[in-house]
């Protein structure tokens, strides 16, 4: 296997508060991670600093084999990198092939092809949402496919969900487990 991240002797210090101390994480391609913890344990810490939100305090952040100091989510993405967070980072007055392609969108748009490039993405995921449709107007399981087709548009390796089915009803996470590992 090939190794995409590692994470070694990772601390992070809020003032007197040591959020994480020497975590030791790593991350080989086809690999699917679960961290379990309580509240408070520095799971979404430890994300945040992968995905490029926060430096750490102190360690070393390697991604296919090159040592980074990320300075922010983009940094992150340009490494093969995405965080999809619980509180998902879409745009819902904007449709969903916008919100797949934002930030990404040439300055002559062929709004057919953009939504096929979207309608492909997401039938890959397993699922038949239109890509003309506002996200606004859909249900959260499917926001949730919008994020991963997001992450996908932009040739992403490491995907790290946030607490992914917490707001899924048992159908929709069962589902979203096939998605992760189809992914793998």
């Amino acid at each position: 296997m090939t190794e995409l991240a590692r994470l070694t002797a990772i601390t992070k210090s809020f003032g007197g508060i040591h959020a994480l101390k020497g975590v030791d994480f790593e991350v080989q391609a086809g690999e699917v991670h679960a961290l379990l913890g309580e509240n408070g344990a520095g799971k979404s810490t430890l994300m945040r600093i992968l995905g490029g939100e926060m430096l750490p305090s102190s360690g070393e952040v390697t991604i296919e084999g090159q040592h980074v100091q990320f300075r922010g989510p983009r940094a992150a993405r340009a490494h093969g990198i995405a965080v999809i967070h619980q509180e998902m980072a879409l745009a819902p007055d904007l449709s969903v092939a916008e919100n797949i392609f934002l930030g990404q969108l040439p300055g002559v748009i062929s709004w057919p092809a953009l939504r096929q490039r979207a309608r492909d993405l997401i039938q890959s995921l397993g699922f038949d949402i239109d890509p003309g449709q506002q996200v606004r107007n859909l249900a959260v399981a499917h926001q949730q496919v919008v994020e991963i087709a997001k992450a996908l548009a932009r040739e992403i390796k490491i995907i790290v969900f946030d607490e992914p089915t917490a707001v899924l009803s048992a159908q929709d996470a069962e589902r979203l487990h096939k998605i992760i590992l189809a992914l793998r």
